[in-house]
């Protein structure tokens, strides 16, 4: 009958009941669904906020929701009032748009979500007839607790159910299994359904993210091999990295690869500390030397040789995106980042301590010009970029996200983002007296506006700790040296963590938690312990990188072979074996030289300057192709060490290297004049590039192609270009 009366009185008569639900909403019985506790999740389950439906930019049908259900605050108001309440039937609540749609009951462009009757319709049909309520005050989501937390599935195609619970504001608990949503890290490993099921799908490890209301938790699962392993073989250790290794890998059923030869950690150690290979000489008196310390006295040797320096320098100015376009116009920009490279080298050289680095660049005052750390806050020149970068190259904690939203598999909101941004709102910059030239100074009155989607948006963000406590508002004393102490302390969850994962990262290819600049609650450790260990090794020391990156090269995971076995051929993150990497580019570069006899010209910089020795990055084909930092992106802070269809083209076809390997006076050039006879020089080319010997079907295979070859300088060139075209030149091993 109401609907005849004429659709203005209906719109009325509706306007009119919400006005009353709305005043009558914070009374509901118990027994009504809530909004935040029961319809907001049935909205994230069937997928109705994500970026393919009502969560994007925009909405969908003029249907605006939070992205996954983020913030479901704000997504009550869009259900009920949005578009004069064309949504919701309070009257006949079965009529009610937002039960018709899902259910596919009228067209509905993303489908049937939920059919009639179910216990998703039943929830929302009982809330629309409540009156479709929501309080302000209903209890929030403080934590979500998995259970188990951490498991072991002994066989392939087990299964396990999560239980999980939800701990209210209220004190009150509720299991929210059924409500959660859930994704697997490596589906190829571990499969999880909808309501929380995991089946093991192969061995390895990975972790079981669950979701709901905006905050996550995790299970991590770990599948042992099922074949058994021969018990009696053991895994020597060298120092407590092994032990944590050798226990997950046992934990695994699988066993490590054998012990590199001298030959292979040789190469190694040398590319990954000095960015250089071992010469013939060098080579030769390693392999003969029958110290049984030897490998751990050469480490020490080559950690305090200069080329050390050099390439621990380029690791950090990458880092720290250490590039004259982020520092100014042209010469200008130029010098402050020459002062920054010069500081980090000094640095570098002293082994200064890594918190007291990481101080100064945080309390940094004065002219670009003059203070090399000063330009850190000239690379990014707003409190929220200088915010992120600090949390992202620092502390392991990727904030970008949460600038505009709640990170759906992060703890990070909005209201952390720009109230840790409210620290490095105090660092100002004014003119200096030069041309271009800033100044950077401390400003006590500085402030951020936070810009959250929540309450807090447009007031003044107060200074707040990442996951911990905010600054009293008494306080009178300097906020950036608050900050430096809070970062560097030892109590802080995250910055020594951060840095030896990163540390980790460089010689093995990826960290223990990996990317190492995201370490998430919801990301898994691949060996448990070991980080935490290391972490307290760094601490202990006093913050020297120097100390933990000796630990790491001693130990025998790190000297591990690359050649697997039948039982780690698939193992791509426990250290079972070493992980062959493509080099860094300035490192390929700098050691194609070494094997062609040639030289490069950088810029205004002398003819032969090594690569990994730049102060500022130069023009290079080469090196952009093969993937060296640019400096300019925060999500770019470290190479990208992959191989490319474009970089084999470039080795195999290019004039580039062919002129490198023709070049007069080169490598080539001086063994064919040479009286060495053909065996002598394959193994010179052997030894200059894969720092090794031939084998005798190598050899016999090398002397018949020169004999078939137009002229013996043509075959000699062709072996070279062969050996440095390969993965075993173009890979550490």
């Amino acid at each position: 009958m109401i609907r005849k009366i004429g659709w203005m009185y209906y719109v009325v008569l509706i306007t009119i009941g919400l006005t009353s639900i709305a005043q009558v909403g914070t009374t509901a019985e118990p027994d009504v669904p809530r909004f935040l506790n029961d319809i907001a999740p049935i909205l994230d389950k069937n997928g109705c906020s994500t970026a393919l439906c009502h969560g994007k930019f925009g909405g969908q049908g003029g249907f605006d929701l939070s992205l996954m259900t983020l913030n479901p605050e704000l997504d009550h108001q869009p259900i009920v009032y949005d578009n004069r309440s064309r949504r919701v039937n309070l009257i006949e609540p079965e009529q009610s748009l937002f039960l018709l749609k899902p259910t596919e009951q009228i067209s509905h462009e993303g489908g049937m979500r939920f059919e009639v009757n179910s216990d998703e319709y039943l929830t929302i049909l009982r809330w629309l007839e409540a009156g479709a309520p929501f309080s302000p005050s209903d209890a929030r989501l403080e934590r979500l607790e998995v259970r188990p937390s951490e498991f072991v599935l002994p066989k392939v195609g087990e299964t396990r159910q999560l239980q999980v619970l939800a701990y209210f504001t209220d004190g009150t608990v509720e299991d929210v299994t059924h409500k959660t949503v859930y994704e697997s890290k490596d589906e190829p490993i571990a499969e999880v359904t909808e309501d929380g099921l995991i089946t093991s799908v192969r061995w390895g490890g990975t972790a079981i993210i669950a979701r709901f209301l905006g905050v996550v938790s995790a299970a991590f699962v770990t599948i042992p091999r099922e074949s058994q392993i021969d018990t009696d073989v053991e895994f020597p250790v060298n120092n407590f990295i092994d032990e944590f290794v050798a226990a997950k890998i046992k934990k695994l059923n699988i066993l490590p690869s054998n012990l590199s030869n001298d030959e292979e950690f040789l190469r190694r150690v040398y590319l990954d500390t000095i960015a250089k290979l071992p010469t013939p000489a060098e080579i030769q008196a390693f392999t003969t030397n029958d110290n049984p310390n030897k490998r751990s006295a050469l480490i020490d040797e080559l950690l305090e040789r200069p080329e050390f320096v050099s390439l621990r320098t380029l690791r950090l100015g990458d880092m720290l995106r250490c590039h004259p376009r982020q520092l100014g116009n042209g010469a200008f920009g130029e010098r402050g980042a020459t002062l920054l490279h010069e500081w980090i080298r000094d640095s570098v050289a002293e082994n200064k301590p890594y918190d007291r680095f990481v101080q100064e660049l945080i309390t940094a005052r004065g002219s670009t010009y003059q203070l090399g750390p000063a330009n850190y806050y000239r690379i990014e020149r707003n409190p929220d970029g200088r915010a992120e970068t600090t949390a992202q190259v620092f502390l392991g904690i990727r904030l970008t996200c949460a600038r505009c939203h709640k990170h759906p598999f992060d703890r990070w909101t909005t209201d952390d983002y720009w109230n840790f941004a409210a620290f490095t709102g105090k660092v100002a910059t004014r003119n200096g007296e030069l041309y271009d030239e800033r100044v950077i100074y401390y400003n006590p009155t500085g402030s951020v506006i936070n810009q959250s989607v929540l309450g807090n948006r447009g007031q003044v963000a107060t200074p707040t700790f990442l996951g911990g406590d905010s600054v009293d508002s008494s306080y009178q004393g300097d906020y950036m040296e608050l900050l430096a102490n809070w970062m560097t302390s030892g109590t802080n969850p995250y910055f020594a963590k951060a840095t030896v994962n990163r540390i980790w990262s460089h010689y093995f290819g990826r960290g223990i938690i990996d990317p190492v600049d995201d370490m998430r609650e919801t990301t898994p450790a691949t060996v448990e312990g070991l980080l935490e260990a290391l972490t307290k090794e760094f601490m202990q020391s006093g913050f020297d990188t120097k100390q933990i990156i000796k630990l790491i090269l001693n130990s025998r995971t790190y000297q591990l072979s690359s050649i697997s076995n039948e039982t780690n051929e698939l193992d791509d993150r426990f250290f079972s074996r070493f992980y062959p990497r493509p080099m860094l580019a300035q490192i390929l570069l700098d050691v194609l030289n070494d094997v062609t006899g040639t030289q490069e010209k950088f810029g205004r910089y002398p003819i032969g300057t090594r690569a990994v020795q730049l102060p500022l990055p130069v023009s290079s084909t080469f090196l952009s192709l093969f993937g060296r930092s640019n400096r300019e992106f925060l999500a770019e802070l470290e190479p990208k060490l992959e191989s490319t269809l474009t970089q084999a083209l470039h080795v195999i076809n290019s004039s580039y290297l062919n002129n490198k390997i023709k070049v007069r006076n080169g490598t080539v050039s001086r063994l064919t004049k040479s009286d060495l006879s053909e065996e002598q020089i394959i193994e010179e080319l052997y030894l200059h590039t894969l720092s090794r010997v031939p084998s005798v079907d190598e050899i016999i295979g090398a002397k018949d192609y020169i004999a078939e070859s137009p002229s013996r300088k043509d075959g000699i060139e062709d072996l070279l270009w062969a050996l440095i075209s390969s993965r075993s030149f173009l890979f550490i091993r």
